[in-house]
């Protein structure tokens, strides 16, 4: 009797180990959609140092967001990772991203102002979101707002199709006195002949071939053609709008995953991790730290800059009335 009882228990305990096998096996490691070049290197560095598989799907920040929508309250990713809060705060107020989020860290003062005060996000880094890109001589003398280029052809990508270039848009519009006053900052460079490309490449593209003398395009991708080709230089406008990247945890996945996934962002803003994204070959290592370590020693110095950043909640909600707005009014 009492070998068949421990023969039973056995068995049992085989039968778990199998069953917790097999479920273990249907679940897939760490989910990351991610816009952010450098997700790929810094999700081999996070399965490298603990064990756990991490898949990185890259997309668009525009495809991002319309597939984390369509997935909804049945989400199939775990982190996500891209530019611009506007977009971070709309799948807030769906209740798509988990909350209270925002690690203890050593934040520099622009980077704590960019936090959301619920913690539904992380803010990793930041880019400007607009600065003038022109051949050298040809371009404005000095640095001009929206509201200064009549005199020139300019060009700046379609926020309705490239995510990182909507916060520029709410950026322009906000200084022009915010919605619908800042309609008529984007009308009168409508008038003046503005080029809408579909993103920040086809703009450089649209520079290089003569159709626009100023390309108003993300920093990262304006510094990085200036120092591969000295005949074009760049201009920081005064404000300048910043583009913050975002990573956020899936709201409706289990809680062990969430833990997971709330380990990968802590992971993410460590400095040596931090690091590793300013070494990447692209134009993507050239980014603002939004912490004190490391320090940024290939971008000009912060406390030069004048900064403003579009409130995301206001602009975020409203992002599909004023992209919609901008295609019908100003696309040509």
């Amino acid at each position: 009797m009492i070998r068949m009882r421990v023969a039973a228990a056995v068995l049992g305990m085989l039968v778990l180990w199998c069953l917790t096998g097999l479920s273990g096996a249907r679940r897939p490691g760490l989910v990351i959609y991610s816009s952010v070049g450098a997700s790929p290197a810094v999700a081999s560095a996070f399965t490298r140092e603990t064990g756990i598989p991490a898949t990185v799907v890259v997309m668009s920040t525009g495809g991002l967001l319309a597939r984390v929508s369509a997935e909804a309250h049945h989400p199939r990713w775990d982190v996500l990772w891209f530019e611009g809060d506007g977009g971070a705060a709309a799948l807030d107020r769906s209740g798509l991203l988990a909350r209270g989020l925002t690690p203890d860290l050593d934040w520099t003062p622009v980077g704590r102002g960019l936090l959301p005060a619920d913690g539904a996000y992380v803010v990793t880094s930041f880019t400007l979101a607009g600065v003038f890109l022109s051949r050298t001589g040809r371009g404005p003398a000095s640095s001009p707002g929206p509201s200064d280029l009549s005199a020139v052809r300019v060009g700046m990508p379609n926020p309705a199709l490239s995510g990182p270039a909507y916060p520029l848009l709410a950026g322009m519009m906000e200084q022009g006195g915010g919605w619908p006053a800042g309609q008529a900052v984007l009308r009168r460079m409508g008038a003046a002949g503005l080029l809408v490309a579909p993103s920040n490449p086809s703009v450089l593209l649209a520079l290089r071939a003569g159709r626009i003398d100023v390309g108003l395009v993300q920093s990262s991708a304006a510094i990085t053609l200036s120092r591969q080709d000295s005949r074009y230089a760049v201009r920081i406008p005064r404000p300048a709008i910043i583009l913050p990247a975002v990573a956020a945890v899936a709201a409706d996945r289990p809680a062990d995953r969430r833990r997971v996934a709330t380990g990968f962002l802590r992971f993410v803003m460590r400095p040596d991790i931090q690091a590793i994204r300013m070494h990447q070959s692209s134009h993507d290592h050239l980014f603002w730290p939004v912490t004190t370590a490391p320090a940024q020693p290939d971008l000009p110095d912060i406390a030069t800059l004048r900064l403003i950043h579009p409130d995301p909640t206001t602009w975020g909600l409203r992002q599909a009335e004023v992209t919609t707005w901008f295609e019908r009014t100003i696309v040509r």
